[in-house]
């Protein structure tokens, strides 16, 4: 039987192996959906604790208990992806938008930087929704370190953020002429990865990554959407 694993941002163990949490979206999800009753087991984690297995001891509408039962993960050895991906994601459409927060959770991303660019034609981001889909992501993907959803940026500004931050920039790009081939080999490597809005970036935006010589990488020989790439750039560089 499958055992079910839930986030809970705050955790503390008490002396004698209790747990209590107020988390009232976890205490519906428990109690409602998945209609768990004291005595059951489930995991819980965080990037603090690691991933427990517990038992549930009372599911009240205000506050939850739990008694540990063992470590299933430390937090020091928490599974992950073995270089640091960060995604400068140009906004699109809410749908879409949402689809690559899912999978950059699912595939390790530690970051997602929302941009707007010359193309961009929403500019307004639910972060409490964005939230919970990622939540949701670490739950289903066994990962224990969260990713994080960072404040809006234009362009140019998230490009001097990715230069103080990272080791290696990339944009996706469809010039054949001036294209990397990832090098899989820069494991250590903190890597950020531009991926463009609806109609990609303008000549200008192209010619403003290469004045700041950030590194075009080609993601394959098709027109792929905006929300297609940035998965595929994703599964490339983490995985």
């Amino acid at each position: 039987m499958k055992i079910h694993r839930f986030y809970i941002p705050h955790i503390e163990i008490s002396a004698q192996n209790i747990i209590v949490s107020h988390e009232t979206n976890l205490i519906h999800q428990l109690k409602n959906v998945f209609r768990y009753k004291p005595g059951q087991i489930v995991h819980i984690f965080n990037q603090t604790v690691g991933e427990i297995e517990v038992e549930i001891i009372t599911l009240n509408k205000k506050d939850m208990s739990f008694r540990l039962n063992k470590h299933t993960e430390q937090a020091q050895n928490c599974k992950g992806q073995y270089r640091e991906v960060v995604l400068y994601m140009s906004i699109i459409k809410n749908s879409n938008f949402d689809l690559v927060i899912e999978k950059a959770a699912e595939l390790g991303v530690s970051k997602i930087v929302p941009v707007i660019s010359g193309r961009t034609i929403k500019n307004k981001l639910n972060y409490d929704r964005l939230n919970k889909i990622i939540i949701e992501a670490i739950e289903q993907s066994g990962r224990i370190k969260l990713m994080r959803l960072e404040d809006t940026y234009d362009l140019k500004s998230a490009i001097e953020l990715a230069q103080n931050d990272s080791d290696t920039i990339y944009f996706g790009s469809l010039d054949e002429d001036n294209n990397d081939k990832f090098n899989k080999d820069n494991s250590n490597k903190k890597i950020s990865i531009f991926i463009g809005p609806e109609g990609g970036y303008s000549n200008e935006e192209i010619a403003l990554f290469r004045e700041k010589k950030t590194t075009p990488l080609r993601l394959g020989d098709y027109v792929l959407r905006a929300e297609t790439a940035a998965i595929v750039a994703c599964g490339l560089l983490s995985l």
